[in-house]
């Protein structure tokens, strides 16, 4: 048996039967169809385009494959094939690239280009569908520009930029993977992937047709794929899940039939006047064609109305024309309710068939009917390798057929095709914890993780080396970095111990350290977003606790007084307590080489000199008393506390009214000198006093001042004459 070589090998594998073309093309780009085969699925193992049971479709597939093996005596190894848009999405993505402008664009050119388009959609796919979840199945261009300029072509040209506009389709991943795995089952490695309605449109209208506004529906057994042209390009695709097997399923339903014998009877409706068929309890049925057609009316009006729906909703407009191809094409009734449904007149909505498309010299002779559109323009993209290409990889002994674009696949690129999430190939680095330090950021960084362990074909290698078809690529997952963690001291980066006297023993004391309001030691495991608080002064109760003081049996009370009306607070204790020599409260503030001294067998109450300054006097004065030198003293300020004379040592009252008062400024008297005389005043009786201030006669009241003379004496009176 000889191989495959350049012969093209493609299938179409739909809801009701499968298609297996083998063709070879020709030196004027003719592709001749040499030989085909067409099973139709023994029992309903696809729904609208999904495959149900993987077996029974491997094994028919197989079955095609074998018989023309043996009819071309032929292996048939690698082949092409398409998938029908079931729950697709599409991405637009436009590219531009400078060119040389001495250089003719080559085909691979453009090739490239339009790859390197779909390349930039893959990489933002992950993000719109999820990574992993979608598939890219196929991409048609929606125009070229050359310059700026739009073109039909690139090929051939000169310029300085070329640019192209794609839609790229997506699937998920479960459609996508249920097809390679029939394919694998039966030994045929994809070479070329596509869209069903890519395919068709290809095939069906050409490029020069595509500048007016027409709508492709492949209507087949299970779902109804859409594609739009406009302004000479592909604009847009779509899909509906519902085709001509509902109207097979209503017939089954109406008159309890089996649904092989009614889709018999729904292929019967448009060649018979009369169809005759038994029901699944052996009763036989003759009825005409025209009252089926009758019955079946509402259910084709129903799915030519949602049809229409999606086409006009991706659209915006009603269409110029609707072309028809698929099976389910020829289902009664259904070209008028789609015309009427999309506001055309029947005369627009046309089927086509195979014997339409150019290019095309079929040799099998059994390709018949519009259902064989998809089938033969599956056959032509896999000649052209216009679809997408996918390779057989082996990631940890499990097989996976990965989107190849342009042969540029690496390993990281098959993992996450392949559905493996990134950070199980890099590794997370641990989480970090953030702080607050006074009010100021501090990080502690989690540790970087070890990344994945990654061999290729048994030899270790990085993510970006390249794969190719059957690589095996065995991995251990990366592991992630650990949490990071850490103790109050890693954040705190100043040596915050300050160094006190205390008692004339030189110790270090540590500031209170606050995390979150609680406090804690320096050993003090940190958590995330925590507020570290601290200061660089500490107060003397912190000190003392850190001395091991009992501040329990420390009692200190706050007073307060008024003084000349201004209050005043201070602190009374049963200790004595000094910061650098001066008194001191509990509270009050230290800094490193502050000197402590506290003695706790004394008590310490405030007096008046504690509030307040004596207050002023007046100054003494010297005098001369009859030749004898005498100081007469200065009067002092007064202090009242609650309205009682008090002198600075008398301990203050809690709430007591103190008030200071200045001394008289009235200079001193004669009078004040009386009590230095040494006179007996008894004995003087009868007798004159004489006092002479500098000389001069004065009198008690006369004023003295420093240095002055005073005379006083008592003189025998002169008797009266």
């Amino acid at each position: 048996m000889k191989n495959q070589n350049d012969l093209i090998f493609s299938l179409d594998i739909g809801t009701r039967k499968v298609v297996g073309i083998v063709a070879e093309k020709l030196a004027d780009d003719t592709l001749r169809i040499i030989d085909a085969e067409i099973m139709e699925h023994k029992s309903r193992t696809m729904l609208d385009g999904q495959i149900h049971n993987i077996n029974e479709v491997a094994q028919i597939t197989k079955t095609i494959k074998k018989n023309l093996e043996n009819r071309l005596n032929i292996r048939l190894e690698k082949v092409g094939v398409a998938v029908a848009g079931r729950a697709l999405k599409t991405i637009q993505s436009k590219i531009e690239k400078n060119i040389s402008q001495d250089e003719e664009i080559k085909e691979d050119q453009v090739r490239n280009l339009e790859l390197e388009a779909v390349s930039s959609v893959l990489k933002n796919a992950s993000c719109d569908f999820g990574a992993g979840d979608y598939y890219c199945v196929g991409y048609s261009v929606v125009y070229y520009e050359l310059d700026g300029e739009t073109i039909g072509s690139l090929i051939g040209h000169f310029g300085k930029t070329i640019t192209v506009d794609v839609i790229a389709t997506f699937l998920p991943r479960v459609v996508l993977d249920s097809m390679f795995s029939v394919l694998r089952r039966a030994e045929l490695e994809v070479i070329n992937l596509t869209l069903e309605p890519i395919a068709a449109i290809n095939v069906i209208i050409p490029p020069d047709l595509r500048r007016l506004n027409l709508v492709l529906l492949d209507i087949g057994a299970g779902t109804s794929d859409i594609a739009l042209t406009r302004a000479g390009t592909i604009f847009a695709y779509g899909m509906v899940p519902e085709a001509g097997d509902e109207i097979t399923e209503l017939i089954c339903e109406k008159y309890i039939l089996d649904f092989n014998t009614a889709e018999t009877v729904k292929r019967l409706l448009t060649t018979q006047t009369k169809v005759k068929f038994k029901d699944i309890l052996g009763r036989n049925h003759e009825i005409s064609s025209e009252k089926i057609m009758q019955e079946i009316q509402p259910r084709v009006k129903q799915l030519a109305g949602a049809i229409s729906s999606f086409v006009l909703e991706l659209n915006q407009k009603i269409p110029h024309a609707a072309i028809l191809i698929g099976g389910g094409s020829l289902t009664p009734l259904f070209n008028k309710e789609l015309a009427d449904a999309l506001g055309l007149d029947e005369s627009n909505v046309g089927i086509r068939l195979p014997e339409m498309i150019t290019q095309i010299e079929d040799k099998a002779g059994i390709l018949k009917g519009p259902e064989m559109v998809t089938p033969i323009g599956i056959s032509v993209m896999t000649a052209k390798s216009s679809g997408l290409k996918f390779i057989d990889i082996y990631i940890n002994e499990k097989r996976y057929n990965i989107l190849d674009m342009r042969q540029e696949l690496d390993v990281l690129g098959a993992l996450v095709a392949a559905g493996v999430d990134q950070m199980r190939l890099y590794g997370k680095i641990g989480q970090a914890i953030c702080v607050e330090v006074n009010d100021k950021l501090k990080v502690l960084k989690g540790k970087v993780g070890h990344p994945a362990q990654i061999k290729l074909n048994g030899e270790q290698v990085d993510l970006s080396s390249k794969v190719k078809s059957k690589d095996i690529i065995t991995f251990k997952e990366a592991l992630d970095g650990q949490d990071a963690e850490g103790k109050v001291r890693d954040v705190i980066e100043e040596d915050i111990k300050c160094e006190i006297t205390f008692n004339g023993q030189k110790m270090q004391f540590m500031p209170p350290i606050f995390a979150s309001g609680v406090l804690v030691s320096l050993d003090t495991q940190i958590f995330d977003r925590a507020r570290i608080e601290y200061e660089r002064s500490v107060t003397v109760a912190d000190i003392l606790g850190q001395a091991g003081v009992d501040l329990n049996m420390l009692k200190e009370r706050e007073i307060v007084v008024r003084v000349n009306r201004q209050p005043r607070v201070l602190s009374q204790s049963n200790f004595s307590l000094l910061v650098d020599g001066k008194r001191a409260a509990l509270n009050s503030k230290v800094y490193d080489g502050s000197a402590i001294d506290l003695k706790t067998e004394q008590n310490e109450f405030c007096r008046v000199r504690d509030v307040v300054e004596p207050p002023p006097g007046t100054k003494s004065v010297h005098v001369l008393l009859n030749g004898q030198e005498h100081i007469i003293e200065g009067n002092p300020g007064k202090i009242f506390m609650n309205g009682q004379l008090v002198d600075l040592d008398e301990f203050l009252i809690d709430r007591a009214e103190i008030i200071t008062a200045s001394a008289d400024t009235l200079p001193p008297t004669v009078s004040q000198l009386l009590e230095y005389l040494p006179f007996n005043f008894e004995e003087q009786r009868g007798k004159t006093l004489k006092i002479t201030v500098n000389g001069q006669s004065a009198g008690f009241t006369t004023p003295l001042c420093e240095g002055t003379n005073v005379d006083i004496c008592f003189e025998e009176r002169e008797p009266l004459s």
